[in-house]
């Protein structure tokens, strides 16, 4: 396994990532939540999961003030995807990956989900959406029209949670809402339970690797 810690830019935007190759066939990108970093619990065992098959795992690391969230769901997109679009072809354009997942948690599925699963080039991928923001609207009606297989896992007192959420799965598509879980995935003030919804969440996605 090697890691490489790399920067990209353009003439207007700079951005890192890390990437940490097992020599292995397919990749998985990942999108951080704005303070939910790849240390943190649930993105770390993630990273673990996918090095564990063998999957390459790209880190990117983009940083926003929390005005951001303020903008509208396709402008925070098109924020973002100028930042991850750099990585994308850097990466994609240096290697030849047979298959392509992408994992996004938080402010990560936006762009995930209104710009990536919308491109006809990733139409194939695997998407894992961690806690994606359902209670922007444009964004759950993006998810309604979605054909990609993957697993959306969402906590049932994540303040982002909707009862709605069962209408966006679909044959592709498989749903997980973690019971007294919050944004984090944590419930809180019972770490036992907090790894058990840890567990439940890598159980869902090792079943799609």
């Amino acid at each position: 396994m090697h890691v490489d810690q790399k920067s990209v830019s353009s003439q207007t935007h700079r951005i890192t990532y890390t990437h940490i190759k097992t020599r292995g066939p397919r990749i998985c990108f990942m999108f951080s939540g704005l303070g939910y970093t790849y240390e943190k619990p649930l993105l770390y065992y993630v990273t673990m999961l996918m090095l564990k098959h063998g999957i390459d795992v790209v880190q990117i690391h983009y940083a926003y003030s929390k005005e951001l969230m303020t903008k509208s769901t396709d402008e925070i997109a098109d924020v973002m995807m100028q930042d991850i679009n750099l990585v994308l072809q850097d990466v994609l354009s240096h290697s030849d990956y047979k298959n392509i997942i992408f994992a996004g948690k938080s402010i990560g599925t936006i762009p995930l989900i209104q710009r990536v699963m919308k491109d006809e080039v990733y139409k194939d991928a695997v998407m894992l959406l961690l806690t994606p923001l359902l209670t922007r609207t444009e964004l759950f009606e993006s998810l309604l029209e979605n054909t990609h297989k993957g697993l959306l896992v969402i906590g049932a007192r994540d303040h982002y949670y909707t009862e709605e959420v069962y209408q966006l799965k679909t044959n592709t598509m498989n749903i997980e809402v973690i019971e007294n879980a919050n944004h984090s995935l944590d419930v809180l003030y019972t770490p036992t339970e907090s790894l058990k919804a840890l567990e439940t969440v890598l159980n869902g996605i090792e079943m799609l690797l």
